[in-house]
């Protein structure tokens, strides 16, 4: 078995994988800031938004499902309509119907990956979800079924 790069060495090379003009890296290109927590609704979410303000209730509905034991709370047959992250490390939430933007617990790489995997899961599908947020407001536990 032999190891070949498919990695463009100059600006003219075509990338292999992508089959795309490789472009040279610029030491002197300004860090873009990005935000540390999502700063948007989702897409579905904004679109009820455009519609009319008779569409969607003015205050925060109840948290109408909540089991709460002292500062946490299972929440039940929720819909995940959005998720997000960016480049920080363990920096991942999810957008839950009538609830909003819930951080992922960030205490392990391999948890936010499974978190992320099993809310897109949910997402994608439409399937109901059921978590656990504990006293920091972050989720740590998350069912799928």
């Amino acid at each position: 078995m032999t190891y070949s790069s498919n990695r463009a060495s100059s600006p003219d090379e075509v990338c292999l994988p992508c089959q795309a003009i490789a472009q040279p890296f610029n030491p002197n290109t300004k860090e873009i800031k990005m935000e540390a927590y999502p700063t948007q609704e989702p897409p579905v979410q904004a679109a009820k938004q455009t519609a009319s303000l008779e569409d969607r209730p003015t205050f925060e509905p109840p948290a109408q499902n909540a089991v709460s034991q002292g500062n946490t709370a299972w929440q039940t047959n929720k819909k995940v309509l959005g998720l997000w992250t960016n480049s920080s490390t363990r920096n991942a939430y999810m957008y839950v119907d009538e609830i909003g933007w819930r951080k992922f617990a960030d205490n392990s790489d391999s948890a936010i990956v499974a978190f992320n995997i099993i809310a897109a899961h949910a997402k994608v599908l439409a399937t109901p979800v059921q978590y656990y947020e504990e006293a920091d407001n972050k989720v740590s536990t998350l069912y799928v079924w």
